[in-house]
């Protein structure tokens, strides 16, 4: 037994080390299939929603699931796709744009030198003059042209997903021969699925406000590309902390180079700030509430983890994924210690039997 005992720590960093390395070298493979995952969340969350609808005069019977799923299918998966076009296009055109934008920034860069009173700026400037702007962009052009066959992959797991759907519930059962067994992992999976509609539904929204105010603040200043900025806010918006900062830095920076104007960066520096702070201080924590139950700290190293695993979508993806390990761990006397460490105020929920029909609704 004691020698069982000694085993157990390296077993779990065996685990661990093999569980990451899995991770990493297939990652091509996941990242598609997560992001996957997240859009049948929506299109589950909006086929939800459709039904809910009633009409005046009309009988009280739902709108059939299928037609609900198809159109919000058609709609998410649209969206989707015009999201990608809006980047590779903006990509394109600012990759053509450079040569102007790099002589813009070689004034502004004089200008902060001679404003600031510091020596050797003119030669920085030289420097960036001497780059060539198109040659460093077009590998992150390419990059992001290929994401198109990531596109493909992503749409046929998604429409599998849809299809899978009902036959998984007949699986799940058969796979269980004790109901109560059944039950108790109905309730867990039920409890997954509302934590993440929930994560997914409300970052929706609040990343698709912030990007809709944050364009019409840009568009009214004339900042070039004003779309292609809201949407990379949008996105980024889903990366907690270090996400909303990139978020607003970016068209900031890109504000100096374009119109060489410190009042008009300071100026759109207020109104960007504040359109995040009144966003993610007051309407998402309002609407996302402390369902998540995920430790501050936990958030921040699980968001340095998935970084360096999967990278840009490890960030993105970091916060759910961190949910459910803390809902699964919090399910077994052996793991439950860490469920306890990684929550916000170390209370877990732990399912009990009952519960198959939780599942049985979604």
């Amino acid at each position: 037994m004691d020698k069982m005992k000694s085993w157990t720590i390296p077993l779990w960093i065996l685990a661990v080390a093999v569980i990451v390395f899995f991770l990493v070298a297939a990652k091509r493979i996941l990242i598609p299939l997560v992001l996957a995952v997240a859009i049948w969340y929506v299109i589950e969350s909006l086929a939800i929603g459709i039904r809910s609808i009633r009409f005046r005069g009309r009988s009280t019977r739902k709108i059939p699931r299928w037609i609900a799923i198809v159109f919000a299918s058609v709609l998410v998966i649209g969206t989707f796709l015009g999201g990608v076009q809006i980047v590779v296009e903006n990509f394109q055109d600012m990759a053509r744009s450079t040569p102007k934008y790099e002589e813009q920034l070689t004034d502004l860069l004089s200008l902060v030198g001679d404003f600031l009173g510091i020596e050797g700026m003119a030669e920085v400037a030289d420097i960036v003059a001497e780059l060539d702007m198109p040659a460093l962009i077009r590998p992150l052009v390419d990059t992001v042209a290929n994401l198109f066959a990531s596109v493909i992959l992503v749409i046929i797991y998604v429409i599998f997903l849809l299809l899978e759907r009902n036959t998984f519930k007949t699986k799940l059962r058969r796979l269980f021969s004790d109901q109560g067994n059944y039950d108790n992992f109905a309730g867990v999976m039920s409890q997954v699925n509302d934590s993440i509609r929930t994560y997914i539904t409300v970052k929706i929204f609040t990343s698709f406000l912030t990007g809709l105010l944050s364009y019409i603040v840009m568009e009214l200043f004339g900042l070039e590309f004003a779309l292609f900025w809201a949407f990379l806010i949008f996105l980024l918006n889903f990366i907690p902390s270090l996400g909303s900062i990139t978020a607003t830095s970016l068209p900031l920076l890109f504000s100096l180079v374009q119109f060489e104007a410190f009042s008009t960066f300071f100026l759109l520096l207020v109104l960007l700030v504040g359109i995040q702070i009144l966003v993610g201080n007051y309407i998402d924590p309002m609407l996302m509430g402390s369902r998540l139950n995920i430790s501050p700290l936990v958030i921040i190293l699980s968001l340095v983890t998935w970084g360096s695993i999967w990278g840009f979508a490890g960030m993105i993806f970091s916060v759910p994924i961190m949910a459910v390990l803390i809902i699964s761990f919090a399910q077994f006397p052996q793991t439950r210690p860490f469920a306890v460490l990684l929550s916000a105020k170390g209370e877990v929920e732990v399912k009990t039997l009952g519960n198959s029909e939780e599942l049985n609704k979604e």
